[in-house]
């Protein structure tokens, strides 16, 4: 029957008022499935949908046989309705479930008595073959013993000898395939046997199962769907990448993926998930205000505490607070209390297709959320005041649509795996440098040349202190490479130390990252061009020297090389 939007609606709105005292179909259970999950980096917000066909009223629909291994039950419960159906209600209840069905005693004993006389008569079955097989062997050693005893002889029949043994393989085979279908049979009865007495066991005990109670208003019967979404606090998912470096080309491919772990006791087989940075939060008023008191000061005691009538968080608990009621009230309080911090944005990925990851607490899945290329390029950075090894640093360019997030990063070199390394999080379009580790073909040598210090100045009322350094590279590699070379100089915190660098070559860089900041800090910074091996360019030299002046009165701390 078709109504108007105007009886639709009193319908429905009679239905929310009156649901009690209107229920035409109650407690219906209803077999639900997961379609899709939003998962957070620390938590999961499941979806599970029942198909329905249902008439004209109000149906209770009970999601029931939803597993909850962590106790949690169904935090931040809701539930939707396709077309024109409405939800009018949501309860979650636990309820005591009986573990097996109720059988009769007599009956259950009866099956046990059975099933254990099957299993005495399988074993001595499988007794039988095996002393079969025993006396089997027996013949095969006696047939070899007499051919060994007439072995060269008129009295050695070949064709006897040869009968005799293949009687016995044909045999041997027969009786230990006949032994291979008992023992089945016997493993068959054990489990019969074990899952009886369990039943027995279990006979009238109960366990507690969370279910939701959903309370829909039917306007017009047929086929339609219903939902429910819940949190799970035991899932996660964190960023990771490969970048492979290839000799000789100018952009890095870069894989981006995302490792999953689930543990809610859900198999999550065929379903839409959404990787979300964010977290749920649970929109709230400004906190309570609460007294203070100033009393007497009492003796040393210990603080009792309420835990069931606290309201605040654990986040907001003082460090009195013991800590197994630390973890009663902290339930799932990283999903249902946490806030976005405002500062940053949430980034999600859908991923393109159904996908299905197990429960369990063992094992994580990959996942693939994209693949792109980076403008990549390459640069070789030596610090020998602190490491003599030349490093090769890659700057990278993000112009995927893509929000790199932070997280672990498998390196590449020539196909072979180095190492990882981690990232910090990269904006569309941003830039960022990964590390791949010493390269062998550059050499760096430094070493301080000659250090000495002189009087100066009118009748030598001054001193100063010069140091003369080197660095010596050389590129035994197949290609001209760029090396940027960094030292150091000393910096003064008194104004009457003044301290100098003079004489420096080749020059020093001049590009504004670092002249407004590592110059300012004491860093010296020279960018090198050597060429491949054997060209007059693969060898340069880098020279420099320091000179501290000061007053020949003011004794200084002593000056690092």
């Amino acid at each position: 029957m078709i109504r108007s939007a105007f009886q639709r609606g009193l319908f429905l709105l009679a239905s929310s008022m009156f649901v009690d005292a209107a229920v035409l179909h109650a407690g219906q259970e209803v077999e639900s499935s997961i379609s899709s999950v939003l998962l957070y980096r620390g938590g999961a917000d499941v979806e599970r949908v029942a198909t329905l066909d249902l008439e004209e009223g109000v149906h209770e629909l009970v999601f029931s046989g939803i597993p909850d291994p962590g106790g949690e039950g169904l935090e931040g419960v809701r539930a939707s309705a396709s077309g024109p159906w409405k939800v009018v209600g949501v309860d979650i209840v636990r309820r005591r479930i009986p573990l097996g069905e109720m059988q009769d005693a007599d009956d259950l004993e009866g099956s046990l008595a059975e099933a254990r006389d099957l299993l005495r008569g399988l074993e001595l079955r499988r007794k039988g073959v095996e002393a079969d097989l025993d006396f089997l062997e027996a013949v095969r050693i006696r047939a070899a013993a007499d051919a060994t005893d007439a072995g060269g002889t008129r009295g050695l029949d070949l064709d006897v000898v040869r009968s005799q043994l293949e009687f016995v393989q044909q045999e041997r085979e027969s009786l230990q395939a006949r032994l291979l279908e008992v023992e089945g049979a016997v493993a068959a009865a054990e489990r019969g046997v074990e899952s009886l007495e369990q039943a027995i066991q279990r006979r009238g005990s109960t366990r507690e199962e969370v279910v939701a109670r959903v309370r829909v208003a039917v306007t017009e019967g047929g086929s339609g769907d219903v939902a429910i979404r819940y949190l799970r606090s035991r899932a996660s998912w964190r960023p990771t990448y490969s970048i492979r470096s290839t000799r000789g080309i100018e952009t890095m491919p870069i894989e981006y993926e995302a490792i999953v772990a689930q543990s809610t006791g859900e198999d999550w087989n065929d379903v839409d998930v959404v990787l979300s940075t964010a977290v749920p939060t649970r929109p709230s008023g400004p906190p309570e205000i609460s007294p203070v008191y100033v009393d007497r000061r009492e003796g040393p005691g210990g603080v009792a505490f309420d835990v069931d009538s606290m309201a605040l968080g654990s986040e907001a608990l003082p460090d009195l607070v013991p800590t197994d009621a630390r973890r009663k009230l902290a339930a799932i309080d990283a999903i249902k209390d946490a806030t976005v911090d405002p500062g940053g944005t949430a980034v999600t990925f859908s991923l393109p297709g159904p996908v299905s990851i197990a429960s369990d607490d063992r094992s994580t899945t990959r996942l693939r959320l994209a693949d792109f290329v980076a403008p990549a390029e390459r640069v070789l950075v030596a610090r020998p005041v602190a490491d003599e090894s030349v490093f090769l640093r890659v700057d990278l360019e993000n112009q995927s649509p893509f929000v790199l997030l932070r997280g672990t990063v498998d390196l590449f070199m020539q196909g072979e795996y180095i190492g990882t390394t981690r990232i910090d999080e990269v904006p569309a379009g941003g830039g960022f440098e990964v590390w791949f580790g010493p390269d062998p073909s550059i050499s760096v040598v430094r070493e301080v040349v000659s250090r000495n210090t002189e009087r100066t100045g009118l009748l030598g009322g001054g001193r100063q202190t010069s140091i003369d350094y080197r660095i010596d590279l050389r590129n035994a590699g197949a290609d001209p490479v760029m090396l940027e070379l960094w030292d150091r100089r000393p910096v003064s915190r008194d104004g009457d130390i003044e301290v100098r660098v003079v004489d420096v070559s080749p020059a020093l860089a001049t590009d504004e990252a670092y002249l407004d900041l590592a110059a300012r800090q004491g860093l010296l910074k020279w960018v090198v061009d050597l060429g491949a091996a054997g060209s007059e360019t693969s060898g340069r030299a880098v020279s420099w020297t320091v000179r501290v002046n000061r007053s020949s009165d003011l004794d200084i701390t002593p000056i690092p090389e």
